[in-house]
């Protein structure tokens, strides 16, 4: 593991429900710092106090600042892709734009609910790389993979598909999170991203192949 890696890394996996509890604590008031005052604010010293914390039993877990927003941001990308995985598995069989457009309301609504958390995330974290996210959580991709297959799409590479699709997609929320959040809680950023993505998803013409 690298440095940059170990810095970012939490010091130890909390066991026992007591630790597990003093473990949350501290991300519910990083994350609430971070809310109302911005990461400009954020020091361990703030998080232990507003968390009731000692300070000691802070870096009993984390090494530091960055770490706590590091586990907060993977804590909220987990909970993200479990709820995408949820709108894909309720709506197997279903059409591509509707699917798509469920999918981009729910990432919309994960953002918009704490722009200056995610904020946070786009611009003091390092970013994720796809072939990361796609270690993290196997069966959402493969949820993916079977719509776009489903949906019988003139595309000539799949797998480049959903990594456009989903870097395309993750661009868009991350940064109208943070330049345009007036567009992304009215709907505009929805409804426009959808209309990205299902004109570069077109269907295969009924007549491809049997030349007409």
């Amino acid at each position: 593991m690298s440095l940059a890696k170990r810095k970012l890394s939490p010091r130890k996996t909390p066991r026992q429900d007591r630790s597990r509890a003093t473990v949350d604590a501290l991300l519910e008031a990083t994350a609430d710092i971070l809310i109302r005052r911005g990461y400009g604010t954020l020091t361990t010293n703030r998080i232990a106090e507003r968390a009731g914390v000692n300070i000691a039993s802070l870096y009993q877990y984390f090494p530091n600042k960055e770490a706590i927003v590091a586990e907060l941001r993977r804590r909220h990308g987990d909970e993200q892709r479990a709820a995408l995985r949820t709108v894909l598995v309720e709506r197997r069989g279903r059409g591509l734009e509707s699917t798509l457009r469920a999918l981009v309301a729910t990432g919309v609504a994960a953002h918009a609910a704490a722009p200056e958390l995610h904020r946070v995330f786009t611009e003091e974290t390092p970013d994720l790389r796809y072939s990361d996210v796609e270690k993290m959580d196997p069966p959402l991709f493969d949820e993916m993979r079977r719509l776009l297959k489903r949906a019988n799409l003139d595309v000539p590479d799949v797998e480049l598909a959903l990594w456009m699709i989903s870097t395309a997609g993750g661009a868009v929320v991350h940064r109208a999170t943070i330049e345009r959040p007036d567009d992304l809680s009215s709907g505009r950023i929805a409804a426009e991203l959808v209309r990205l993505l299902i004109g570069y998803l077109r269907p295969k013409s009924r007549h491809a192949g049997d030349g007409c």
